[in-house]
């Protein structure tokens, strides 16, 4: 229990936080722009190498969220690829898809074990972070803002008590705070202090990773028949997947459109340590070693160079049993860690920043720091922590087969569409006058990954994810498996039909104009109330804001269009060295 503080002076800050990523900075933007005084410590400085690089429609609609709510509207550059590139940093990449391919070891990838999800362009334009340009950029925001900032300050011990906290740093007089926030990632000095860590881990999935930046390596569709996949979006203008039995690969580049600056592209491969055990041997020979046995990933990295030393991990997941305490929070990565496989990490630190600051601004204003406040934060990180696992093993366990994998990668698109298209009407009807009660939905659904709370919905994608369940733990075939989960979704009539997610041979989800003109009849017509309303007004109340210059830069995606054109466009690309 607290007690009376050693160290008798008054509070020196209303909020202290821990680490200066992207969730710590954009948090004390937030909080400092509502007037709270905050100090943001971090033991290292920037710029610096960080991962968790590509975004989603759902984390750049909770940016939007953000930054309208607690009036930061840097916060909304960070949500569209054009307004990157012209306010932020031009060394970002573009991300119009999610590609994955389905790889099998000796041999040739099948082009009829693919699977694509455009990301529509009339609703959003993805991104490819070079995390090391967008975090220091998002530091200087929280500067601006008034948060006060000390790098390469490592901070030893934090004494709690009745009246605040006491933080102590290595070099430097102690810093009284009011409330602390720990956002610092795998090594937080609270959850150590705490012994926080659940040992072992409640998290399903297991997964170690190898990852770095490299030159030189070749857009997928280069390297194989042209026209082979006849796949609706380039795979290099997205995040790629190549999947295998075990674990994937991801290749996001950073020079994937004709504007770009930056030649490198993040490479990394994430393997299940039961099926992929370490070898003993250096990470650059794992990993060279590694696609040497798909005859269909090695030729993209042929002649490939790294730019900065492999980095690898043992297992990544972990998870604690508290996330929140008398004057104290653990944030994102520092509450918890998942694999990377659907981008999901963004969208968790905006989750728990939309829900955090006004608590905290509540709490500052009214001198009430009880733990009950910020019972909802906890909530919604365990809650996401678990649906994220869940999600991800799942995911890892259909690797074991194309069929398993075709299958359950539908549970994923279909969640993340209408995710979107609940996040997409609840901006809407919070731009019309910031009234927060029309979020509350929103916040309810949150802890459940956001997936609408549609009875027959959570159903379906619960008996989706028992099949694969079964298959993991040996009470059902892979085959048998596939087929429950397409004869599930063949049942449910609340999936617009032109997903085509029924379709086992479908391995596009595109969303072409006359796909949309389809759905919004769909919905009107044929669709359950409950979600033909949500599909109508999550596509029609946002794409009104299309158009708004607050929303997207559309000069800017002009410019990026012609850019591509083969003679005007030179005038609009960067020019070679010479």
């Amino acid at each position: 229990m607290p007690t009376r503080s050693k160290h008798p002076t008054s509070p020196q800050y209303d909020v202290a936080i821990l680490g200066s990523g992207l969730a710590g900075t954009t948090l004390a933007a937030c909080l400092a722009r509502n007037g709270a005084k905050v100090l943001v410590l971090d033991a290292g400085t920037h710029p610096r190498f960080a991962i968790g690089e590509s975004t989603i429609p759902y984390t750049s609609m909770l940016m939007r969220l953000v930054s309208e709510r607690y009036g930061v509207p840097e916060i909304k550059w960070l949500t569209t690829f054009e307004s990157v590139q012209s306010k932020i940093s031009t060394n970002c990449g573009v991300k119009r898809n999610f590609g994955f391919l389905y790889h099998r070891e000796g041999a040739r990838q099948n082009p009829l074990e693919t699977n694509e999800f455009p990301i529509p362009k009339i609703t959003h334009t993805e991104n490819h972070f070079f995390r090391q340009d967008v975090d220091a950029w998002m530091l200087t925001v929280a500067i601006k803002y008034g948060a006060e900032v000390r790098q390469q300050t490592k901070i030893v011990d934090a004494e709690f008590d009745d009246d605040g906290v006491t933080v102590i740093p290595t070099t430097g007089d102690p810093v009284r705070v009011k409330f602390l926030v720990d956002a610092s990632g795998h090594r937080s000095p609270l959850a150590e202090k705490f012994g926080l860590r659940e040992e072992p881990s409640r998290l399903r999935h297991q997964s170690r990773s190898l990852f770095t930046h490299m030159i030189g390596v070749k857009p997928w569709e280069e390297t194989v028949p042209k026209g082979s996949h006849k796949n609706p979006s380039p795979w290099s203008q997205g995040t790629l997947h190549h999947m295998f039995e075990g674990g994937w690969m991801w290749v996001i580049p950073f020079n994937n459109h004709p504007r770009a600056t930056n030649p490198l592209c993040s490479v990394g491969l994430n393997l299940d340590p039961r099926i992929h055990p370490v070898p003993d041997c250096s990470p650059e020979e794992e990993f060279r070693r590694f696609i040497a046995k798909y005859p269909d990933i090695a030729p993209q990295f042929e002649g490939a160079i790294t730019t900065r030393d492999w980095v690898r991990t043992e297992r990544l997941q972990y998870s604690s049993k508290q996330t929140v305490g008398y004057r104290w929070c653990l944030t994102s990565h520092a509450a918890g860690f998942v694999d990377a496989l659907f981008s999901r990490g963004l969208s968790n630190t905006m989750e728990i920043i939309h829900a955090l600051t006004w608590r905290l601004l509540d709490a500052i204003k009214e001198d009430d720091f009880a733990v009950e406040r910020f019972e909802y934060v906890q909530e919604l990180e365990q809650g996401l922590l678990d649906f994220n696992d869940d999600l991800v093993a799942n995911a890892y366990t259909s690797t074991k087969s194309w069929f398993l994998w075709n299958a359950y990668y539908r549970s994923w698109v279909l969640g993340q569409a209408l995710a979107t298209f609940e996040i997409n009407r609840a901006y809407a009807w919070f731009l019309e006058d910031h009234d927060p009660k029309v979020l509350e939905r929103l916040e309810r659904q949150a802890p459940d990954g956001a997936i609408p709370d549609y009875a027959p919905l959570r159903e379906l994608l619960k008996g989706m994810s028992e099949a694969i369940q079964d298959v993991q733990h040996g009470r059902r075939e892979d085959r048998e498996a596939a087929d429950r989960i397409m004869a599930l979704l063949g049942k449910a009539d609340f999936i617009p039909p032109v997903f085509g997610l029924a379709d086992p041979d479908n391995h596009w989800t595109d969303v072409t104009p006359v796909k949309l003109a389809k759905t919004l009849h769909w919905s009107r017509t044929n669709a359950p109330k409950e979600i033909g309303d949500l599909t109508w007004e999550g596509l029609t109340l946002f794409m009104k804001k299309r158009f708004d210059r607050d929303e997207f830069q559309l000069a800017e995606e002009l410019k990026h269009t012609v850019a591509g054109w083969p003679v005007i466009g030179r005038a609009f690309r960067v020019p070679e060295p010479e």
